[in-house]
């Protein structure tokens, strides 16, 4: 018996936006209600009434948006930069599908690709970071007891947008953008390749600049934990909240090596050019930006210049690729670097708790830039050290240059998508 298939319905695109919003608060709002009621079983739940639960959770919603909040006579805008990298992972993760989804629509629904393909999109992904950050803003500000700051609006644009230009360019590419649709091939992914050894590299880097510090200063954090009734319990549960903050602890690190300094409530920054002395709370990340460090550490920015090096000529492989992309591949290396060493400037500046530490955390506006200038500069060097060694550029293999299609992110897709789409009709 022949039977015709079930026909295929087409979602409008601002249904699909509306169903991934669903789905992404689905997952944050519940997480945050759990964490506020912990917070209150193990804080001060026998003092405090039921509704303070909601206050905190759409408080934590909101600062980890970057959104600034008041609440127990405490300021908060300091955002818990692990939770904040996970829900823009999520975000991203959804404009990936989403734009996907609108994509696969259009194909199905018309014999090509017509030239209004982007308003779909569009009003997709319109719908997408309106009807998540309407409700965000709302709740935060009427039920979380949020401020209206512009630097709390600059944040949330930025993590939203960023994650959907994120999701947007990894299914899309570069080849509907115009001025950068000529961009060459080899140069994006060059970037791309050395931006991901760079952030890893940048993450390792500082994590053992703060653990060179632990070991010079141990004598005075373990003297300073005594502080506390408990003085293991307290280890424990500031190891854990300082691993919530981590990304924003690796930064100001970086920024510490650089010189840009980190702020510590009123004062001047300190870096490892100038040490600032002052009380800070007993917590071992912001007692290490503070006081006396041997003289020799004032070469620290050249263990910046020297990841740059290291992430151009580490693999021959890659380093050929480097070297045949030339300026071009490290001028987008260069651009994608700053973008995200700037948004993690942003987010890792603010104030937690009292007033001692209301402007705490590395400069915005100069962080970013030094940082990228020492990378960039230890790229440059790499580069020309490449073309030194006299390194054959010769035909390679797509088996052998280390860009699988699959692992690259932000990949130009384009023709093959329009091949696909030429085959499936």
């Amino acid at each position: 018996m022949h039977t015709s298939p079930h026909p295929r319905t087409r979602r409008h695109p601002v249904l699909l936006g509306l169903m991934e919003v669903l789905r992404i608060d689905l997952i944050t709002v519940p997480a945050a209600f759990v964490i506020a009621t912990v917070f209150w079983l193990i804080g001060l739940g026998s003092q405090l009434p039921y509704s303070i639960i909601p206050e905190w959770a759409f408080a934590l919603w909101g600062v980890v948006h970057g959104l600034s909040v008041s609440t127990m006579g405490f300021d908060f805008s300091l955002a818990p930069s692990l939770i904040t990298l996970g829900v823009w992972l999520l975000f991203a993760a959804g404009a990936k599908r989403l734009v996907a989804g609108v994509t696969e629509t259009d194909a199905e629904g018309i014999d090509s690709v017509d030239a209004s393909w982007w308003k779909s999109i569009l009003a997709a992904l319109a719908t997408y970071v309106i009807v998540y950050g309407g409700p965000l803003v709302t709740l935060t500000l009427l039920l979380g007891d949020g401020a209206l700051t512009p630097l709390g609006f600059l944040r949330l644009a930025l993590m939203l947008l960023s994650a959907s230009a994120a999701g947007y360019l990894w299914v899309r590419g570069l080849d509907d953008i115009p001025r950068l649709q000529d961009l060459d091939d080899d140069a994006w992914g060059v970037g791309a390749h050395l931006v991901k050894r760079l952030l890893w590299g940048s993450a390792f880097l500082s994590a053992l600049v703060i653990a060179t510090g632990i070991v010079l200063r141990w004598d005075e954090l373990a003297e300073s934990l005594q502080v506390y009734s408990s003085p293991l319990s307290a280890g424990v549960g500031l190891l854990i909240i300082q691993i919530l903050f981590a990304p924003g602890i690796l930064f100001a690190s970086l920024s510490w090596i650089a010189g840009t300094g980190v702020n510590v409530g009123a004062g001047d920054p300190s870096s490892v050019f100038h040490a600032v002395a002052g009380p800070v709370p007993h917590v071992p990340v912001l007692q290490l930006l503070v006081g006396d460090y041997p003289a020799w550490t004032n070469a620290a920015p050249a263990l910046l210049v020297l990841l740059g090096i290291l992430s151009v000529i580490i693999g021959r492989d890659h380093a050929r690729q480097v070297m045949m992309a030339s300026w071009a591949g490290l001028g987008v290396a260069a651009v994608k670097l700053f973008v995200v060493l700037e948004i993690l400037a942003v987010f890792a500046r603010g104030s937690m708790g009292p007033v001692g530490l209301s402007a705490f955390g590395p400069s915005a506006l100069t962080s970013a830039v030094v940082i990228t200038a020492w990378l960039g500069l230890g790229m440059i060097g790499g580069l020309v050290l490449t073309r030194l060694s006299d390194m054959q550029g010769g035909p390679s293999s797509a088996d052998d240059d280390g860009f699988d299609e699959d692992e690259e992110p932000f990949g130009r897709i384009a023709d093959e998508r329009s091949a696909d789409y030429s085959d499936d009709d």
